[in-house]
Parts: structure tokens; C-alpha cells; sequence
């Protein structure tokens, strides 16, 4: 049996209305329930699990048995946890080859699935499995076929890295900080409505797709950084928060000449 190597983040809910990062309920059992319907699949299964055990250490811990820890670290490995209003963290590594239980953690705040070998459409199972969710990154994997219209239903997305087609619906969420498209084979145009995240949007990586025409669907947007470059059909007016955001590198396209 072959299996689809992945970078894991399961990033827990705390319970926001107290101090303590306690691992809520129903969450400790749906990752109790992965861990036991996965943990003897593989080799690999067994040594991404294999530390996901209870009671936890006391000193780090809020109660018996607590994956997230008393900070956003998490005692159980590839497991980070964050309050349903926190900022948005970074992931970890581990091993997947499937959707499996994961629906059972519906108050999942970050699914990190990059570097993997899906194929197929984007996996719309995750609109719906995880309507809390913060980040989601599915960047470097082998998706066909567009992004789903109701992309914008994760309205607390912060941070999404994706491929496939840019859908004009990503300019309806108003919490996008980051978006990252890096090297994905992304085409077509930019839509317009990417305008939209001028009030958010501060982290923008489009290097390295299939990009044509021009960045008017920018023009309003002030990113901190950003990323152009290997777009070879990318022309016009570079908008001036493109220009002159970090990173910005006009390297292998045609920025800055008649389209």
C-alpha cells in the first residue's frame, strides 16, 4: 500500500472563554479516535502517532490528558493549537494518506496538506468538514480543475495556499493575510476582486505559475511582501503596492511592458 507523504498540522480548539489552553472535549477524543483508527497502518503511521499518549506531561498541561499544552506548542507532536480568535501559527511534519477521521475534528483551526501527492479536484470536503478554519495550505500537490465557488463559506481563513485557478470569490474573505500560490501552475488572469483584501492582505506569493495579463486586480492592495517573478504572460503597469513591496522581482515576465 502506498502512502502520501504530507506535511500534518492539526491545530486544535481551546477552550477561548478561559486562560488555560485546555484541548476541548470533543476534540481530544476525534484526535484519540485518528490516532487509534491510523496508528497501525504503517511504519510511518506508527512513529507520527506513537507520541500521542495520556496522561501528559503535568507541568505542561491544563488537564490529565492535554495535546495542546499550556502555550500554542501542544504536548502531542504535529499537534498546535490556537483559541478560536488567536492569530494564525506555523506547522509541523508528519505523515497522511487519507481523509479518514479527520472530520471529526470539527473545530479545526489549521490543516497544513502541502508537499503531497493528491490528485484529483480540490478536496471540497474540507468547506464543510472544518468551517472554523484558519489556515490551509494544499501548495504542492498535483490538483486539477478549479477552486470551488463557495471557497469564500471559510470566511475565518487568515492564511490559504492553494492551486488550480484563482476564483474572484477569494476577494469576499475579509480575514486573508496571507496568500500564498507559489509554484503551483496557477493560469489564467487575476481577478479584479482580489482588490477587496486591500484592508487585510499583507503576504502575497505569485511566483512561478502560468499568470497572464495584467495586475489591475492588485492595484488597490499594499502587501508587506510579495512574489512575481516566472510569470512569463504577466504584462502592463506594476501597481505601485506591488512595486514596491518586499520581495518584488519581475524576473521572467513582461511587467512593465504593453500587454
Amino acid at each position: 500500500m502506498s502512502h502520501t507523504i504530507i506535511a500534518l498540522a492539526l491545530v486544535a480548539l481551546l477552550l477561548a472563554a478561559t486562560a488555560k489552553a485546555v484541548t476541548a472535549p470533543d476534540q481530544l477524543a476525534a484526535l484519540i479516535n485518528f490516532r487509534d483508527a491510523n496508528i497501525n497502518k504503517s511504519t510511518s503511521w506508527s512513529r507520527t502517532l506513537s507520541g500521542w499518549t495520556c496522561p501528559t506531561d503535568p507541568a505542561d498541561s491544563d488537564q490529565p490528558c492535554d495535546p495542546c499544552s499550556k502555550d500554542w506548542s501542544g504536548n502531542w507532536e504535529f499537534i498546535h493549537c490556537r483559541g478560536s480568535a488567536g492569530p494564525y501559527g506555523e506547522g509541523s511534519i508528519g505523515d497522511f494518506d487519507g481523509r479518514g477521521e479527520l472530520c471529526g475534528l470539527q473545530h479545526l483551526r489549521e490543516l497544513d496538506l502541502d508537499g503531497s501527492n493528491f490528485n484529483g479536484p480540490f478536496p471540497d470536503w474540507v468547506l464543510t468538514c472544518f468551517p472554523g478554519l484558519q489556515e490551509l495550505d494544499l501548495s504542492f500537490n498535483r490538483l486539477t480543475g478549479t477552486l470551488p465557488s463557495d471557497i469564500a463559506r471559510l470566511s475565518p481563513l487568515q492564511e490559504l495556499k492553494l492551486m488550480g485557478t484563482i476564483p474572484a470569490q477569494l476577494g469576499g474573505m475579509p480575514r486573508l493575510r496571507v496568500l500564498r500560490l507559489e509554484r503551483n501552475h496557477f493560469t489564467g488572469t487575476l481577478p479584479k476582486e482580489l482588490n477587496k483584501l486591500a484592508g487585510s492582505l499583507n503576504g502575497l506569493e505569485l511566483a512561478h505559475n502560468n499568470l497572464e495579463g495584467d495586475l489591475m486586480g492588485l492595484a488597490s492592495v499594499r502587501p508587506m511582501y510579495v512574489t512575481i517573478s516566472d510569470n512569463p504572460r504577466l504584462c502592463g503597469m506594476v501597481p505601485a503596492g506591488i512595486r514596491f513591496a518586499h520581495g518584488y522581482n519581475p524576473y521572467n515576465t513582461r511587467l512593465g511592458q504593453p500587454c
